[in-house]
């Protein structure tokens, strides 16, 4: 019977290896998923380390992680009773249909059902292949517990408890419910992400973690690949938990001990025409290096036993592989984001609040990342612009006040690239001039002689002129009791003779007044522009 066993897995393999290598072209492993189910990302086989080559395999897919359904219809190997009181009885087409799918009826016998409560339905399995995968497989599979699949998720309808009956809609199913299924109780279960595992290594060295082994595949699968689930023969009582990653290891000596892997040791090695026979004693097989073939992560965990699901594979995974418990690295940091290329600019105002009449300058500081040629426009909203450079010269004299004004400088380069900036102006309304200020200068009587206390003042009244070439100046003669009336406009006149051309101050900036008041003096005024003189000093003409 062992001998029919082997011919039959030795035929088995030569169709899988036949299946791969059709038209010299790599094909999906047996019992791989589609890839439309595995919903997997194509990733080439990471560089080895140290040098070593390695031949190029099956395709290498790494999956983005398990999804609800690989979750929820992975199955389980349970060393803890299940309860078997609630279980499928028929369906709303019994008995004409006794395979049942969403969104079906099913009525299930047993107790405690709530209505509107969902349940999971699961299936207690027994293993049809009389051929262990494995030696001792059996007996692994004994000691983790029973296996059982995941089949489908049911809920519970208003008013749908009848006796020792409950009617049920079928929500979910991984393959038709049938009658015999059980019914258990809704369970969470956490779906773990995939992780950054590093670059992947083929010659990985132990360790020293936890280790296992596969001791069955869903579906009774024996031959494996990215995105079938398996069982490990390594749980909870291990300190497995939901998450954990495993990388999948082989021996040569595992090779070795393989009823038709082993069959290969017995073939010829030796060319024609070569002249030295070798011979690899089977004995020294643990000499070779221990094989990585790909990396799992953890579903859900059992006391004795752990559901996984093949995340990576870069060979033909089978039942019976090692397992190896393993910490992902920490991920790489994200690349530096591409060097900006648009050209920057900010402007700024100075100063930013004037009254009208007065001026603002704008100052852009503009740049160009990597070193383009750029130019720099203004705009603005009121007034006149007057650019040079950077800079911007905002005129308010004709601009409504009160008003805010916005002027933006605008940076493009020779490539058409572009940024804006903006800076904001007050515009008050304008200021009222400085208040006229007055010195009088005093004269003996009858005279209009400009002495030198009278110059001492004058000479101030001249400063104050050349300090504000807006200003002008009003100079009011007076004439003192019993004095000649002419006599004021004389002193006037010489006051003004004095600050033309002994101070250099434009005749056409210095007007001469009389007053009627009687005084022995002359008042001299310095009117800032926009400015009037008080009094009587205003209206009387030029003399």
């Amino acid at each position: 019977m062992r001998k029919t066993g082997i011919l039959l897995m030795v035929l088995a393999m030569a169709s899988v290896l036949a299946v791969q290598t059709v038209s010299g072209q790599e094909q999906t492993p047996a019992g791989q998923a589609p890839a439309s189910m595995q919903q997997a990302v194509q990733e080439p086989l990471p560089p080895p380390p140290s040098q070593v080559k390695v031949k190029e395999t099956n395709l290498v897919e790494k999956i983005q992680g398990p999804t609800r359904s690989d979750v929820y219809c992975a199955g389980f190997i349970s060393s803890v009773q299940i309860p078997e009181t609630n279980f499928v009885r028929a369906g709303w087409e019994t008995p004409h249909e006794t395979r049942f799918d969403e969104p079906d009826y099913i009525y299930v016998q047993g107790g405690g059902f709530q209505e509107g409560a969902s349940y999971l339905v699961i299936r207690k399995l027994r293993d049809p292949n009389r051929y262990e995968a494995f030696h001792g497989q059996h007996t692994a599979i004994s000691e983790a517990g029973q296996m059982y699949a995941d089949v489908g998720e049911a809920e519970v309808v208003q008013g749908g408890i009848r006796g020792n009956h409950a009617i049920m809609s079928v929500k979910h199913t991984c393959e038709p419910i049938v009658p015999g299924d059980f019914v258990v109780a809704y369970e969470e279960r956490l779906q773990p992400p995939q992780r950054y595992t590093g670059t992947f290594d083929p010659f990985a060295q132990p360790d020293g973690k936890l280790t296992g082994r596969i001791i069955m595949a869903k579906d009774f699968d024996q031959v494996l690949g990215t995105g079938n689930t398996v069982y490990l023969s390594v749980g909870s009582d291990q300190g497995v938990k939901v998450g954990d990653y495993f990388r999948i290891t082989r021996t040569y000596v595992a090779d070795g001990k393989d009823p038709v892997d082993s069959l290969s040791f017995k073939a010829s090695t030796t060319e024609d025409t070569q002249a030295n026979t070798v011979v690899f004693p089977k004995n020294q097989l643990e000499q070779l290096p221990r094989r990585s073939l790909g990396e799992l992560i953890i579903l859900n965990v059992h006391p004795k036993s752990s559901t996984a699901m093949i995340t990576l594979a870069i060979n033909d995974v089978k039942v019976g592989d090692g397992v190896e418990m393993f910490e992902p690295p920490p991920p790489p940091p994200p690349p530096p984001p591409p060097m900006a290329t648009t050209p920057t600019i900010t402007c700024t105002a100075t100063p930013d609040s004037v009254h009208k009449g007065e001026s603002s300058t704008i100052n852009c500081q503009a740049a160009s990342p990597d070193n383009h040629p750029i130019s720099i426009s203004f705009a603005t909203t009121a007034g006149n612009l007057t650019p040079r450079d950077n800079n911007a010269v905002l005129d308010t004299a004709q601009i409504a006040a009160p008003a805010t004004v916005t002027v933006t400088g605008t940076v493009t380069d020779d490539r058409n690239q572009s940024a804006s900036s903006a800076a904001g102006v007050t515009v008050q309304p304008p200021a009222a001039p400085p208040a006229p200020t007055s010195q009088s200068i005093s004269f003996k009587r009858g005279s209009a002689y400009v002495d030198n206390k009278a110059k001492a003042i004058l000479d101030g009244v001249a400063l104050q002129l050349q300090q504000a070439a807006d200003a002008t100046a009003v100079v009011i003669g007076h004439s003192g009791k019993g004095e000649a009336k002419s006599l004021a406009m004389k002193r006037a006149a010489n006051v003004k003779t004095y600050l033309t051309q002994s101070k250099g101050i434009d005749p056409k900036r210095i007007e001469t007044r009389t007053s009627t008041a009687p005084s022995m003096e002359a008042e001299v005024w310095v009117v800032p522009a926009g400015a009037t003189i008080p009094g009587d000093a205003a209206p009387p003409p030029t003399q």
